[in-house]
């Protein structure tokens, strides 16, 4: 049987509905956008270097 639309619930079921949180992402200036983030810390401990790739000639001089 159908329940009419404007009918309400006699009782409550207990279910609360949670808050999300909105899923958009703030959209920050372009002159920071730009120039970046003046108040930004680096943090990093090393520097990150890519190794050298030895040559054939090097591996073959380093093999004697």
């Amino acid at each position: 049987m159908c329940v009419p639309h404007p009918a309400k619930a006699v009782s409550s079921n207990g279910f609360a509905k949670e808050k999300k949180k909105p899923k958009h992402i703030q959209r920050v200036s372009q002159d920071q956008f730009e120039k970046g983030d003046p108040n930004f810390i680096d943090e990093r401990t090393s520097v990150c270097e890519p190794e050298k790739k030895a040559s054939f000639l090097d591996k073959l001089v380093k093999g004697l």
